[in-house]
This record gives C-alpha cells, sequence and structure tokens, in this order.
C-alpha cells in the first residue's frame, strides 16, 4: 500500500507545481483578437492586459519567470505615450521574461514620451528582444515635422541582468541639417540606469540624439557591461556612459565595448553648440568614482564628424583616479569628410588614468582642416601607444600636454602626419622621439591601406613593422583583453615575430608580393 500512496502524493505534487508556474508563451496585440485568449497572434491579448499587474505573476496564465511575451503586429500609440509597454515583473536566473517581437512587429507613435515606448520599470532578468526585424520607431518628431519633442524608445532605469537585442530604433527624433533646431536634446534610443550584467546586443539605432546612455548611481557597487555589435548612426553620441552625480562614487567595472559600427554625426549640428559628437564617450561627475576594466575593441567609426565633431572615443574622469585600466585596440577610425575634423581626435583621453591604445587605425580625409590624432592631456598618467596607423593627421599625430606622463610610446605609423605636440611642437620623427624618450621603431613611411583599410602587401611600412603583444594579450579573458592576440577581423596574431601596426594583422594570412623582374635561366 506505501508505493500506491506514495505514487498519489508525488502525482499531486507535480499537478500543484504546474498550477503554479508562468505561462510559457503569451501573445499580445494592440487590440484583442479571436479569443483574447494569449494563446497566438489570432488569439491575442490586447496590450492592456500586459500593463495590467494582476497578469503578472507565477499562475499558469500569467507573465513570470521563463515567460516569453510575443508582440503581434503594428501598435500605433498615440502622441507622446509613457511606458506603453510597461514591465510589471521580474525574470530570475535562468529563466528570464522576454518580451520578443513578432516578424514585422512594430511600436509607433508621432512621438515618444519620457517614460519610453517599453520601459522595464526596474525589473530584473528581463530581455527586449526585436526578433528578426522588430522596430520602435517615432513617426513625426524632428526638423521640420509635425513634432520637435523629447523622447524615449527604451528606458530601463534599475534592475540588473537586462539584455536588450535585435532591434531597430529609428526616428525618434529627426535632426536634419539645420543648426537653428535646438531641441531633440533630450531623446535617447536606449535609456539605462545602474544595473549589473547588462547588455545592448546587435541593436540598429539612427536618428536620436543619444542612442545609448547608461548611467551609474553613486553609492552603489555595478560589475559587467556588454555593448556588442550594434549599428549607429545619424546621431550625436552612439554610446554615453557616466555616473549619476558629483557626489558620492559610482563604483563600476568591466565594459566590454566590440564590434560596432557609429557612423554620421554632421545631422546633429547646432549654433547654441550643445551637441558635441563622439561615437563612445566614458566621463564621470564625480572624482571618487571608479569606472575601471574598460575594453574598447574591433569597433568601426566613420562618416563626416560635423562642424562639433569632438571624438571617435572620448574619456574625461573628474579625476585620473576616476577611470583607470582603459584599453583601447584593434578599432579603424576613419574621417570621411574633406571639411569637419575631429577636435579631440579619432581617441582623446583628458586626464584618464592607465590606458593602452594599441593597434588602432587612424585615418583622416579631411583637407580644408587638420585633424588631430591621438589626444592625451589634462594630467593623464601611464599612457601606453604601441603599434597605430595615424594616416593624415596633419595638425598633430600625437597631442600630449605638459603633466601628461607618456609610459610607453613606439612602433606607430604616421604616414602623412608631419607635426606632434608635447608641450611644444615638434615637426620631425628624430625631433618627437627624443621628447618623448620613444617611438624610436616608429616611421612615417606608407601605410598603403586599401579601401578597407587592410594592408595591401609587404610594400607597406606598417606590414610586420609592430611589436609582438603576445606577453599582454595571451591567457587573458575574451570578451576582453584577451581579443588583442587577434585582429579586428579575427585573424590571430602571430604569438612570436612582428606583428602588423593597424588593426588588421594581413601578413598572418596573406602571401608576401612575389618579386619582379626575373629571368630564368636553363642550365
Amino acid at each position: 500500500m506505501n508505493g500506491p500512496r506514495k505514487l498519489l502524493v508525488i502525482a499531486a505534487f507535480t499537478f500543484l507545481i504546474a498550477g503554479f508556474s508562468s505561462a510559457t508563451d503569451i501573445y499580445i496585440a494592440q487590440n484583442a483578437a479571436g479569443g483574447n485568449t494569449g494563446a497566438d497572434c489570432a488569439d491575442a491579448h490586447a496590450v492592456t492586459w500586459f500593463n495590467t499587474s494582476s497578469n503578472w505573476g507565477s499562475g499558469s496564465s500569467q507573465i513570470g519567470p521563463g515567460t516569453t511575451v510575443h508582440l503581434c503586429g503594428t501598435f500605433t500609440a498615440p502622441a507622446g505615450s509613457s511606458g506603453y509597454l510597461s514591465f510589471r515583473g521580474s525574470g530570475t536566473s535562468g529563466s528570464p521574461i522576454t518580451l520578443l517581437f513578432e516578424s514585422g512587429a512594430v511600436l509607433t507613435a508621432p512621438y515618444w514620451g519620457s517614460g519610453a515606448a517599453i520601459n522595464t520599470n526596474g525589473h530584473s532578468y528581463v530581455t527586449i528582444d526585436g526578433g528578426s526585424n522588430g522596430t520602435i520607431q517615432a513617426s513625426a518628431n524632428g526638423t521640420g515635422l509635425a513634432n520637435q519633442q523629447d523622447g524615449e524608445a527604451v528606458q530601463a532605469e534599475g534592475g540588473s541582468n537586462v539584455t536588450i537585442q535585435n532591434l531597430t530604433i529609428a526616428n525618434i527624433y529627426v535632426h536634419t541639417n539645420s543648426l537653428s533646431d535646438e531641441a531633440g536634446q533630450g531623446s535617447y534610443g536606449i535609456d539605462i540606469w545602474n544595473g549589473s550584467n547588462l547588455s545592448v546586443i546587435n541593436n540598429t539605432i539612427h536618428d536620436v540624439k543619444w542612442a545609448v546612455r547608461i548611467s551609474y548611481a553613486v553609492g552603489s557597487t555595478f560589475s559587467n557591461m556588454t555593448f556588442q555589435g550594434n549599428t549607429i548612426y545619424n546621431i550625436d553620441h552612439g554610446l554615453f556612459i557616466t555616473d549619476s552625480s558629483a557626489g558620492g562614487a559610482a563604483i563600476m567595472s568591466g565594459f566590454y565595448v566590440y564590434g560596432n559600427t557609429v557612423h554620421d554625426f554632421a545631422n546633429w549640428d547646432d549654433n547654441a553648440d550643445n551637441n558635441h559628437h563622439d561615437g563612445f564617450h566614458l566621463n564621470t561627475n564625480s572624482t571618487t568614482t571608479q569606472f575601471t576594466d574598460f575594453y574598447l575593441y574591433n569597433n568601426y567609426v566613420y562618416g563626416d564628424p560635423g562642424i562639433r565633431g569632438n571624438a571617435g572615443f572620448y574619456s574625461y574622469p573628474a579625476s585620473t583616479s576616476a577611470e583607470s585600466n582603459i584599453y583601447a585596440f584593434n578599432n579603424v577610425f576613419v574621417n570621411n569628410s574633406a571639411g569637419h575634423c575631429w577636435a579631440n581626435g579619432p581617441v582623446g583621453l583628458a586626464g584618464v588614468g592607465s590606458s593602452m591604445v594599441l593597434n588602432n587605425t587612424f585615418v583622416s580625409n579631411a583637407s580644408s582642416c587638420k585633424d588631430n590624432g591621438l589626444i592625451y592631456e589634462l594630467g593623464g598618467t601611464g599612457v601606453t601607444s604601441y603599434n597605430n596607423i595615424h594616416q593624415n593627421l596633419a595638425n598633430a599625430a600625437v597631442y600630449s600636454t605638459s603633466g601628461t606622463t607618456i609610459s610607453a610610446i613606439d612602433y606607430n605609423n604616421y604616414y602623412q602626419s608631419s607635426s606632434w605636440f608635447y608641450a611644444t611642437w615638434y615637426s620631425t620623427l628624430p625631433s618627437w622621439e627624443s621628447a618623448v624618450s620613444g617611438d624610436t621603431h616608429s616611421n612615417t613611411g606608407n601605410s598603403k591601406l586599401t579601401s578597407s583599410y587592410h594592408l595591401t602587401d609587404n610594400t607597406s611600412a606598417a606590414w610586420q613593422s609592430a611589436k609582438n603583444l603576445n606577453s599582454i594579450c595571451n591567457g587573458q579573458p575574451n570578451p576582453g583583453l584577451g581579443a588583442l592576440c587577434s585582429d579586428k577581423a579575427g585573424v590571430a596574431r602571430q604569438q612570436s615575430g612582428s606583428w602588423d601596426m593597424g588593426a588588421y594583422e594581413d601578413s598572418a594570412n596573406n602571401a608576401p608580393v612575389p618579386p619582379t623582374g626575373l629571368v630564368a635561366t636553363v642550365q
């Protein structure tokens, strides 16, 4: 009798567990459809169902850990809508709550409000997934359009383990080369405050002032942020990271910013000089904040920087101790404009702590203005620069102010760059080498870059002319500094022997150019 009784108890317990498990899939449309069961798009619940707290929980028909909420069709919201889709609960580790756009799903409004089209409301273990082509857009907001309003597409203020991926965020504020248009200053694609284990992956964001802002609260400790594979354009800032205020300290370690493409900033030029364009911007307001282990690599920043172009990557902490262990490597930064220049170069480090700038390719096409190259200023410490290509950076290939400590600089190519600054100007590479006690293995030869910024062949002055940095990257984590042991395209760099300068290790898988003019003689 004991055996059957135990089986009945187990069966009853299993039934109870099933009864308190959240739904696996729930479908939402703008209006209720079919039987309004939420079982599929044909029987979807209305959007108001998602926003009702009583529909969130552990019940079999509720949204809870492990639930995927599917968005079906087009959602047309009133102008200024805030929190149009508003989370009411958190997932758990291994069982996030996922908001998934079905193919063709769109959230649209003339303009969105400050509470965003989608708001996580501070909840954790949440994924917002655009699927194959999910879109959040504003339809009539920007220069010369019906509205000139601030607004946000996605807001995640508070909460950890938040992932935002595969979304297209479009036209939140369309600024169209109108210098007099000062509106849209508070327009954001994705706005995140606080939280550890944040991921922003494979999104396309365009026509908005701030593509992505991430802010960390002083008085708190955070870790791990991944910003990967995003395509961003027609913006003032691609990624802006900061702390919340000047009072107190925000402790954050582990920034992984890689494989992104950011381009074209000129649309956000303005007369009032409110918009200083940056591809990536790392900033602190507090002198006691500690942002550490920032890895910026395998990114491509290009296009027209505009008349307000500041930098491809700009870091400006409130003190040198507020930012340390900054690594920028395998990036390609290109100014495609003839008449606009980056004021603070493709990379500008203003008063940062220890930093390494390695194997980057910097190219300017400017002719009517003179671009700066690498900027070290305002008393930065522990600066290291190896293996970078600086092409046509005619104002200053490297610009470093007095009081900045250059720990090591060498094995760089300065093709078409003829000036350097270190508290005073230098017009020849030998005089610069003497001033900085470095760059003795650098050259000014033709880097012979292709249209895709690879080295043409072994006649390039950057071919096998770089320092082998395997000792720096070998055994290090990837994502992270371990990625330096491969180039921007993922080609492994040599474990021994000279590397190539710049972002691409072309000599690793390309044969040298065969000699010409040889005559064969038969013996």
